[in-house]
């Protein structure tokens, strides 16, 4: 999950600012083109999102036997029926804020695009008595402005002309700000998963020293001493060479060597 953050925030990080500025220097010719690179790039985000580890979803919370994140093409078409006939940015953005902020059930992100679920347990143990417990999801708060400042310019791509130039800055603009507040909100994600990763490193430390004591001891009960075994070998080696030269000198008796 860390590693993927890592990711998601790198992009996140540098775009922010980057929409921002260009929504007031670039043409509306380039301002397109940025459009449908960062629609790549938010469907690649997409996929960081559906990362599974060995068949667990990390951002699926409790139901990690199914990708968080439906069909990339699909949230597409949803946000394009979300925003049908709004007229100004401010309504198109609104409607956009609106759609992911959805509560369960009204039909926005959280029912139609979002899989995974936010209730039941995600406790994992660590330790015999350690545990961690990630409420981090492809739906959480700390999300949502990255996936909302992506969206906008998804839209913006997807729309095409049907959107002018002037409308077309403010969107890049409005998507800017998002972004830029989503980069804080991945900053307060990684740090709260970099605190479970020091439990889960202090756990591993602890697990690792008892399965060394644990080996010592089984040792200890069920295997030999050095010292002891070697004296014992040394022991019976000799015996044998005794043994040895004792049978030698059996073998060759006979009445002239008696005799003699």
């Amino acid at each position: 999950m860390q590693a993927a953050l890592e990711q998601i925030h790198a992009v996140v990080d540098d775009l922010g600012p980057r929409l921002l500025s260009e929504s007031n220097i670039a043409d509306e010719h380039d301002l397109r083109a940025r459009a449908d690179n960062v629609t790549r790039d938010f469907r690649s985000m997409f996929g960081i999102l559906n990362t599974n580890i060995a068949g667990q979803y990390a951002f699926a919370g409790s139901r990690t036997d199914s990708a968080p994140l439906g069909n990339f093409d699909m949230m597409l078409t949803e946000l394009t029926a979300t925003v049908a006939g709004a007229a100004t940015t401010a309504d198109i953005v609104s409607r956009i804020d609106a759609w992911f902020d959805a509560p369960g059930g009204a039909g926005g992100f959280s029912d139609t695009i979002y899989q995974g679920s936010d209730n039941g347990s995600t406790r994992l143990s660590v330790s015999p008595d350690r545990q961690i417990d990630s409420k981090l999801t492809a739906n959480s708060l700390e999300l949502r402005d990255t996936l909302k400042g992506m969206a906008i310019i998804a839209y913006a791509s997807e729309a095409g002309t049907a959107i002018d130039a002037a409308t077309l800055r403010e969107l890049f603009a409005e998507a800017g700000t998002r972004l830029s507040k989503g980069s804080t909100g991945l900053i307060r994600a990684r740090a709260d998963l970099g605190q479970q990763q020091a439990v889960v490193t202090q756990a591993q430390a602890r697990n690792s020293a008892e399965t060394t004591a644990l080996s010592v001891a089984r040792t200890n009960m069920t295997g030999a001493d050095p010292f002891e075994t070697a004296t014992a070998l040394e022991e019976t080696e000799a015996k044998i060479q005794s043994l040895y030269a004792l049978t030698a000198r059996l073998s060759r008796l006979n009445l002239t060597d008696y005799l003699s």
